[in-house]
């Protein structure tokens, strides 16, 4: 290690004097004196409907382009005005009522005013839209059974706009977490004349108005330039209602999926951030460099996606055994190395309070007893299947060594498919499930356990895994309607422990997040959440 150890530290510290002297202009130094950050973005997005769009990469993106209700603190949690300057919560909570700005403007000039709020919810929860996220705005009275088509009057929706600066929302039941929910991409507003454009369906799954010039938004950005594969570039929004405070001019997000790639231009002084850090370099980078080094705290849970639909994971002891059959450990302490923890469940502990049961183990006689019942003794006359996952160096890593624990402790032929984000989605698609066994991950939307618990109720639209089960439906029906807090967390426990029972997927790993982070840029917080607000953050030459 000693060698690379050097040549990083020179490398680096090559980059830092020539785009701190001005020897060599790079993108990074040039980017410090005229006010552009450059981002390493990861993947290339799915959309920019914030609607539509769910992965981390889209709402990177989104976080500069559009502005919901409210923000959150990155750090903290804590709920800040958005495009509604205050709000008021009734004595029940139930009642929100928010205030909107009188100077909210969208990118293009017109007025933001509480009917595009209306217009918007309506198209999230709309069924024909079917919006993979819809469900978090659940809460609100009637946007269950409007968005599965059992109500179709929208009026009878808890959203109103008795005037065009206030939004009314109200809930089936108090939800402590509910402001936060309001942050995320699918509690966003869309511009109707964009969306309708040319008679186009508010529904367009297409999102062929992203695609039309000029692109409206609301949030301190605008969209500049769209480039497929290569970057997207945004510019200060000049009619966002804080404008005067924004301090960047531009920002470029580049779509690369490949950590060394990121790396490599972070060192030749081409990108101001990067996604992720190979998992090959982060020890260099904390023994020589670790002022540019971010490991933060992050809530992620990664894990293996069972298609419950496909013999012979039908059969809930072969889930098990599966996921019995791995050793986190040592995935997070050789493979990993960034500050992981192994995951003895779905949800990371410290949500709201919550933690989770300490449910998943490492057994491997447990795991061949639970094959041998099923029928494949040893692996015998279990089929060949593929262990899909994506096309990047932890996650090959990851499944090439659980496919090595599968292979040595049950005997089972496992083959590795790699794919791009983008195809990924497309074959654990709810109605597609062409797959056997596939990499899931999750970022929390917002700090409360029902961000993870959610996902694999009946029908949600990131459940991609075809399980059903309505008594665990029913336990987070329960849990909505608890009479505290705390009695609340309880039942969720106990939904999760019955989840796990039937283990429609093996987790893996709670995660923390090592990423790099030029000396020059301010109000670069750490995010568990892992959006950033791209208003606060400056450069400083």
């Amino acid at each position: 290690m000693r060698a690379p150890i050097r040549w990083l530290a020179t490398a680096t510290t090559l980059w830092l004097f020539v785009s701190g002297c001005g020897r060599r202009d790079t993108l990074v130094s040039q980017g410090d004196r005229d006010g552009t950050l450059h981002v390493g973005n990861g993947a290339e997005v799915q959309s920019l409907d914030p609607h539509i769009a769910g992965g981390t990469v889209d709402q990177n993106v989104l976080s500069a382009l559009f502005e919901g209700l409210v923000t959150l603190d990155e750090e903290t949690f804590q709920p800040r005005p958005g495009v509604a300057e205050r709000w008021e919560i009734s004595a029940d909570g139930l009642v929100y009522t928010f205030h909107l700005r009188h100077n909210a403007r969208w990118s293009n000039g017109d007025p933001l005013t509480a009917r595009d709020f209306l217009f918007s919810f309506r198209r999230v929860l709309s069924p024909s839209l079917a919006s993979e996220y819809k469900d978090v705005l659940f809460p609100i009275k009637n946007a269950a059974a409007f968005a599965r088509g059992e109500l179709k009057d929208f009026a009878a929706l808890g959203c109103r706009a008795p005037d065009d600066f206030t939004f009314e929302i109200t809930l089936d039941h108090p939800a402590d977490y509910f402001l936060s929910v309001l942050r995320t991409n699918v509690a966003c507003p869309v511009h109707e004349p964009s969306v309708t454009h040319d008679g186009a369906r508010f529904d367009d799954r297409a999102a062929k108005w992203t695609r039309i010039a000029p692109f409206v938004s609301n949030g301190p950005f605008r969209l500049r330039e769209w480039k497929d594969h290569q970057h997207i570039a945004v510019e200060r929004n000049p009619h966002y209602w804080a404008a005067a405070r924004v301090r960047l001019n531009a920002i470029y997000f580049y779509l690369s999926e490949s950590t060394q790639s990121q790396e490599l231009a972070f060192r030749a002084g081409q990108l101001h951030t990067t996604w992720d850090v190979p998992l090959s370099k982060i020890d260099a980078y904390q023994q020589s460099i670790p002022a540019v080094l971010r490991v933060e705290p992050y809530f992620e849970s990664y894990f293996l996606r069972f298609n419950v639909t496909r013999p012979p994971f039908t059969d809930v002891r072969v889930r098990r055994a599966l996921a019995l059959a791995i050793d986190r450990e040592a995935i997070v302490k050789n493979v990993l190395r960034g500050g992981q923890t192994p995951a003895t469940a779905l949800t990371p502990p410290g949500l709201a309070g919550y933690n989770p049961p300490a449910f998943v183990t490492h057994d491997v006689p447990a795991a061949k007893k639970l094959l041998a019942d099923a029928g494949f003794p040893d692996g015998r006359g279990f089929p060949v299947f593929e262990l899909v996952t994506l096309s990047s160096e932890l996650n090959q890593r990851i499944a090439e060594a659980v496919q090595q624990m599968w292979r040595h402790d049950l005997g089972l032929d496992v083959a590795i498919s790699q794919k791009e984000f983008k195809v990924l989605l497309q074959v654990v698609d709810n109605a597609v499930l062409d797959y056997a066994i596939a990499r899931g991950r999750w970022i929390a939307e917002y700090p409360d356990p029902l961000t993870y618990l959610s996902i694999f109720v009946a029908g949600n639209g990131v459940n991609c895994t075809g399980y059903a089960d309505p008594a665990y439906d029913a336990l987070l029906d329960e849990a909505a309607r608890s009479p505290t807090p705390a009695a609340r967390l309880v039942i969720l426990h106990s939904a999760e422990s019955h989840l796990l029972e039937q283990m429609p997927f093996a987790p893996i790993y709670w995660g923390a997040r090592a990423t790099l982070v030029a000396p020059s840029v301010r109000g670069w917080k750490n995010s568990p959440l892992g959006f950033h607000n791209y208003k606060d953050v400056w450069l400083e030459r």
